[in-house]
């Protein structure tokens, strides 16, 4: 039996019993971890609010061999998701940070990237940053951290490298770019307003400067993340 502690951020709980729940949590240092924490549906427990979906929190939790669940022993609230739960628009925003990183993570498996982007992007929603543009940022480097963002930036039959004004196509699949010189035949054009949203999302973190003008560009960019996101579980 194991005593362990690490920064942790939750996704989801489910009720365990009359008092209990069933939690799942990503934690900074050992990846994905479903835990059982005890009298946590009970009106006054010492849990507080350290258990809500998204809230950041140090866990100690402990672990015994050949068991699926870990006991979770305390929980403290670093940093509370609430500004984000009390606006509609947020709060989906907030849902959909969670079912991302619940799909992406895998269990047991700790992904320091991830969890940084997790907490960026949380930070952003709460602030000043457009909440279009910041889940397309978050698509983005979700897709990317898993190995299956395609480069937009170099074409896949002449190796040429694409500057962001130059036009570029999708082949079948949308898995790769072809430029405007190579043989496009049944390949997709790609929205011209992309390429400079997508080179700033690349460079920039999100608390930065927002581009100038990036709302068509960042809808069509989501709009390739959601098939590419698809495409991903699907396989």
């Amino acid at each position: 039996m194991s005593l362990l502690e690490s920064d942790a951020i939750i996704l989801k709980t489910y009720p365990l019993g009359e008092a209990d729940r069933i939690v799942v949590f990503f934690s900074r240092d050992h990846g994905k971890i479903r835990g059982v924490a005890n009298g946590a549906r009970k009106m006054k427990n010492r849990f507080g609010a350290a258990l809500e979906p998204l809230a950041h929190t140090r866990i100690q939790f402990l672990e015994k061999e050949n068991r699926d669940l870990v006991r979770i022993q305390s929980a403290e609230l670093l940093d509370s998701p609430m500004g984000l739960f009390a606006d509609y628009d947020r709060a989906v925003f907030a849902a959909q940070l969670v079912d991302l990183t619940d799909r992406f993570v895998q269990d047991h498996q700790p992904h320091d990237a991830v969890f940084r982007l997790v907490r960026m992007a949380h930070v952003a929603a709460e602030g000043k940053c457009r909440l279009d543009l910041a889940a397309c940022y978050f698509e983005v480097w979700m897709l990317r951290l898993a190995g299956v963002f395609p480069d937009l930036f170099r074409c896949s039959v002449c190796d040429r490298e694409l500057e962001t004004g130059d036009e570029r196509h999708l082949a079948r699949g949308l898995q790769n770019a072809i430029c405007a010189a190579c043989d496009r035949t049944g390949a997709v054009a790609v929205h011209p307003d992309v390429a400079p949203v997508l080179a700033w999302v690349l460079k920039n973190r999100l608390d930065g400067a927002m581009p100038e003008g990036y709302e068509r560009g960042a809808k069509n960019l989501r709009e390739l993340n959601q098939y590419w996101i698809g495409n991903y579980f699907e396989r």
